[in-house]
């Protein structure tokens, strides 16, 4: 696959496809007691004023992550640097999968996560088994009369099987694709220092949910630091009007036949940077140059104040970001700094 740089014209459908386990171990890399900021004596700095560029040393580079320095136009027309991350969307610090369980008789160790109508399910066979009772539609029956699921298994199966008008021969299977199966590279534009703007920009949920008319922003919300984008909401409603599921694994990831994998939530698996202040942790960038931040803080406590887009400011961090958690299928939705274009 050529490389592309992602625009805000550029906008992609990405099957919702998740899977996890029940343990929801902390397989993250952590970099322990850090506070990412600009080396600024910041009892002398306005926290209004204070704006910390992308430290780009944060990404996992190597052979599927590479960060170059570009001349990019933002989306106020301005004329910058940005950084160009060119990500292989391989997930380092942790396993990609299991997504869907092979038998209905399988544990939560052997399939991944469903989220819908505000809730995370193990979706081991059990819950396979019991689709028509929990979404009180007899059309659902994912597995054959031996007791096996029926899921996607081959490449072609996950290529054909992700259309939105779904043929009838994959209605009632479990949709993964596994990484081994998709090839991909994708160049992302960040700008080196973020540029905040008066108003807000709602960002896109993809083609099928989008609003006719409206102007949006871009439907990657972020990176993580090990590459892998932090993508739009699933749209859950066209996998279940296909009889389908589409789970994420642990990591709240998982793979799209053309994208390759990707992050639909934050469970806490992938790289985070810790705050000696008790802070959320870091977890990556915004596309918008503003930092990620976890959702809960060390006492599990949310952040307070936050405007609409789940930004604040403070001393240490400048404005930034706090994402929402895996069963809100949505990390934020709008941002209030100028992208690249």
């Amino acid at each position: 696959m050529n490389n592309k740089i992602i625009r805000v014209s550029a906008i992609t459908f990405c099957l919702f496809m998740a899977a996890c386990s029940d343990s929801h171990s902390d397989d993250s890399t952590v970099v322990e007691d850090t506070v990412v900021d600009s080396g600024t004596d910041d009892s002398s700095v306005d926290s209004d004023e204070l704006v910390l560029d992308v430290d780009a040393t944060l990404f996992l580079t190597g052979e599927n992550v590479s960060v170059d320095t570009v001349s990019c136009t933002l989306s106020d027309g301005t004329e910058t640097l940005c950084y160009e991350i060119t990500s292989k969307h391989t997930a380092t610090e942790h396993d990609m999968g299991p997504w869907c369980p092979e038998t209905i008789y399988d544990t939560a160790e052997n399939g991944g996560l469903w989220f819908d109508n505000g809730e995370i399910n193990d979706l081991d066979g059990e819950f396979i088994l019991n689709l028509a009772t929990y979404y009180d539609d007899p059309g659902f029956k994912m597995y054959e009369d031996d007791g096996s699921v029926r899921r996607m298994e081959t490449a072609e199966q996950c290529a054909q099987g992700a259309d939105p008008n779904i043929e009838d021969e994959f209605t009632n299977m479990c949709a993964q694709c596994l990484p081994e199966w998709v090839s991909t590279q994708v160049s992302y534009l960040i700008p080196i220092t973020p540029s905040k703007q008066s108003e807000s920009v709602v960002l896109s949920d993809g083609p099928t949910l989008e609003v006719q008319g409206v102007e949006y922003g871009p439907t990657v919300r972020g990176l993580a630091f090990n590459g892998v984008r932090f993508d739009h909401p699933a749209d859950i409603d066209i996998i279940l009007a296909g009889y389908q599921i589409a789970p994420v694994d642990d990591a709240g990831g998982h793979v799209n036949n053309s994208l390759g994998y990707h992050y639909h939530g934050d469970t806490g698996m992938t790289t985070r940077i810790e705050q000696s202040d008790g802070h959320s942790a870091m977890i990556g960038y915004a596309l918008d140059g503003y930092g990620l931040y976890a959702k809960l803080d060390d006492e599990d406590n949310e952040a307070t104040e936050l405007d609409e887009c789940r930004g604040h400011t403070d001393d240490t961090r400048g404005y930034h970001y706090h994402v929402l958690s895996l069963e809100s299928n949505e990390f934020l939705d709008c941002f209030y700094g100028a992208w690249a274009e």
